[in-house]
C-alpha cells in the first residue's frame, strides 16, 4: 500500500517474493483533516488490510506479507499505532525512498543490471542513488531541493540524470520513480539527458504501492546502513536528519536477519526508538470502524494461475485508496480469537461393586471368553 496526503492506494501481487502478477488494485481518497465524519488515512488502511485479509482466506489464499509506505512520518505514527491496536502484525512499513529501492533493484534484476540509477522525484526534492540488484544496497546517494518554477525543475532533474553516467559506482540504466508529479511528462527530457536507458514504471500511480510489497517481502535485503541513511540526508548539506531514521518506520533495523516482523519494522527497545514529537498520532485512532470489502478474486484466474494448494500473496499499501460502498470488516473485529475454556467434564458416577461370581462346578472347563471375575477364582479341586 501507499499512503500520500490525499489518497491511498493498493496492490495485490502475487508470489511469495512480490515479482508476480498484480492480482488486484483498489484506491480511494482521503478525507480533509477536519472532516470527523469520516475516517482518517491511518484508519481506511487498517480497514482495507482486514478486508484484503478476509478475502484472500475466502478465496483459499494466504497473505505472506504486507508493506505500507508513506510520505508523512505523523501520518505513519497514526497508522503504527493503530496496527498496535488491532493487533495486525506482519505489517512493515517503509519509506517512500526505500519502497522506489525496492522496485529498482527488481527492474534491475529483470534486466540484468548490476546496478541500478534510481532518480526518485517529489515535489519539492528529487533523490539519486545507485541500487546493487544483487543485495539492494544503496550507495552514490544525493538529494537535491527543487526550484519552485517547472521549466526550472526539470533543467535540474535533467541535469542530475546525466550526472549518472559520471558516479563512482556506474549504473547501466536508470529507472525513476514519482510521488506527487506527472511522471508521463517529464520523462522525454529526462531521456535526452542521458545516455544511459532510463526506464519509468508502467503505472506510475501503484509504483510506490508495488515496491512497498517487494521491500516487506525481501526485509532482510533493506536492513543495510545504506539504505537508512538514503533518504535521511538533508536536501543540499547532506547532514543526517534524526527525525527521518529514528523512528524506524522508514527502515528496516539493522540485523532483523530471517526473523518475522510485526506490525511495523519499529524496535521493540525503548532505548532504541527516537521519541521526537509526534504527539497527536495516537487520536487519529478512532474506535469505530465501517467494514471494508477490498478483494476480489476471479475463479477462472485462480484455475488457471495456481496449480497446486495455497499460494502465498503479498500486499502493498500506497496511500491513495479511494472507500467504496462495498461491505469492509470492522478493526475492532479482534483477529486473534482466544481459546474458550472447555466445560469441566461431569463426574463420573461411581460403579456399583460387581457381585460375587459364583465358584463353577468341578466339572466344567474354563472357556477363553470368561470374563477375568470368572477367572481370578481359586482352580476347582479335581476328584480322586
Amino acid at each position: 500500500m501507499s499512503m500520500a496526503p490525499t489518497a491511498v492506494r493498493m496492490v495485490l501481487v502475487e508470489g511469495q517474493n512480490g515479482q508476480g502478477a498484480t492480482v488486484d488494485e483498489d484506491n480511494f481518497d482521503v478525507p480533509p483533516e477536519d472532516d470527523a465524519a469520516t475516517l482518517s488515512a491511518a484508519n481506511q488502511v487498517v480497514s482495507a488490510i482486514l478486508g484484503t485479509r478476509q478475502g484472500a482466506a475466502e478465496g483459499g489464499y494466504q497473505l505472506a506479507s504486507t508493506g505500507v509506505t508513506f510520505t508523512d512520518p505523523l501520518e505513519a505514527a497514526a497508522l503504527r499505532d493503530a496496527l498496535a491496536a488491532h493487533k495486525l502484525e506482519n505489517v512493515m512499513l517503509v519509506s517512500a525512498f526505500l519502497a522506489a529501492a525496492a522496485l529498482a533493484q527488481a527492474v534491475g534484476s529483470q534486466t540484468n543490471y548490476a546496478q541500478t540509477a534510481l532518480l526518485y522525484i517529489e515535489p519539492d526534492t528529487a533523490t539519486l542513488a545507485v541500487v546493487n540488484s544483487a543485495d539492494g544496497s544503496i550507495a552514490d546517494v544525493q538529494r537535491q531541493p527543487l526550484p519552485a518554477d517547472d521549466e526550472a525543475a526539470v533543467a535540474q532533474l535533467a541535469s542530475m540524470v546525466s550526472h549518472a553516467e559520471a558516479l563512482e559506482t556506474r549504473p547501466d540504466g536508470v529507472f525513476v520513480v514519482g510521488s506527487g508529479i506527472d511522471l508521463p511528462l517529464i520523462k522525454p527530457a529526462l531521456e535526452a539527458a542521458t545516455s544511459l536507458p532510463l526506464s519509468a514504471p508502467e503505472e506510475p500511480e501503484t509504483a510506490l504501492a508495488r515496491g512497498a510489497a517487494l521491500a516487506s517481502a525481501h526485509a532482510p535485503l533493506f536492513s543495510s546502513s545504506t539504505a537508512a541513511l538514503a533518504y535521511a540526508q538533508d536536501p543540499g548539506t547532506g547532514a543526517i536528519n534524526p527525525f527521518a531514521v529514528a523512528p524506524g518506520y522508514f527502515d528496516v533495523p539493522a540485523g532483523a536477519g530471517e526473523e518475522g516482523l510485526a506490525y511495523s519494522a519499529v524496535p521493540d527497545d525503548a532505548d532504541d526508538l527516537y521519541t521526537g514529537a509526534y504527539t497527536g498520532a495516537t487520536a487519529l485512532v478512532d474506535a469505530g470502524y465501517p467494514e471494508r470489502r477490498s478483494f476480489r478474486m476471479v475463479g477462472g484466474i485462480v484455475a488457471s494461475v495456481f496449480v497446486i494448494g495455497v499460494v502465498a500473496l503479498v500486499v502493498s499499501l500506497a496511500i491513495a485508496i479511494r472507500p467504496t460502498a462495498n461491505v469492509r470488516p470492522s478493526p475492532n473485529q479482534n483477529v486473534v480469537v482466544a481459546p474458550t475454556r472447555p466445560a469441566p467434564a461431569a463426574p463420573v458416577p461411581a460403579k456399583a461393586p460387581a457381585p460375587e461370581a459364583p465358584a463353577p462346578a468341578p466339572a466344567a472347563p474354563s472357556r477363553a471368553w470368561a470374563s477375568p471375575a470368572a477367572r481370578s477364582g481359586p482352580a476347582p479341586r479335581r476328584p480322586a
